[in-house]
């Protein structure tokens, strides 16, 4: 869901992306894999085995608490029962990070292994120059029609991209209050 720009090398075509990736978000190790990264793909398996010990470890956790307030009839928490939640929170954020910076990364080695904008494609070259993935020539610095061209198209690519965050960010809003009504629900059926 990132802007996607094209690069080529000796006639063979790769695409690159700028902005926030959603797509790593949703779908984790598997964008590497889809991109053609192997090396990639297998860290970020591993980062996902990780976030799924701690998902398990924090169900797990769950259910004795559970288990402790059906027995018991309370449960009297310890710092140590936050320790699922915080460690879901820092994976979180690792997850959020890495989203912010793989296509950055993937842009850049494309860049780095020789792969260029195509000639003509106006788009890309503004995209790569104004998010500084490559330097602007001397004339390019002299000639203010061509920079507002680019800044033009590097302003349509952030607007779509705020654009995108807006829209999650309400879907997620709205799957929020859902199921805390939900919950809310359940509950109250459960202590009546």
């Amino acid at each position: 869901m990132s802007v996607r720009i094209n690069l080529e090398k000796d006639g063979k075509k790769e695409s690159g992306f700028i902005g926030f990736s959603w797509t790593l978000l949703f779908f984790g190790f598997w964008v590497p894999l889809f991109r053609g990264r192997k090396k990639d793909f297998v860290l970020f398996f591993l980062f996902f085995l990780v976030k799924l010990g701690f998902i398990i470890y924090g169900v797990n956790s769950s259910a004795e608490i559970q288990e402790a307030i059906k027995i018991y009839g309370f449960y009297k928490p310890s710092y140590i029962s936050l320790i699922p939640t915080l460690l879901f929170v820092i994976v979180q954020g690792i997850e959020i990070w890495l989203s912010y910076y793989y296509n950055r990364y993937c842009t850049s080695s494309l860049l780095a292994n020789g792969y260029y904008p195509i000639e003509n494609d106006v788009y890309s070259i503004a995209l790569l120059k104004e998010f500084t993935y490559i330097p602007y020539t001397k004339e390019e610095l002299e000639d203010k029609f061509i920079r507002e061209e680019y800044k033009k198209h590097s302003d349509s690519a952030r607007k779509e991209e705020r654009d995108k965050f807006k829209t999650v960010f309400i879907i997620w809003f709205i799957i929020f209050v859902i199921l805390m009504i939900i919950g809310r629900f359940e509950f109250s059926v459960i202590w009546k």
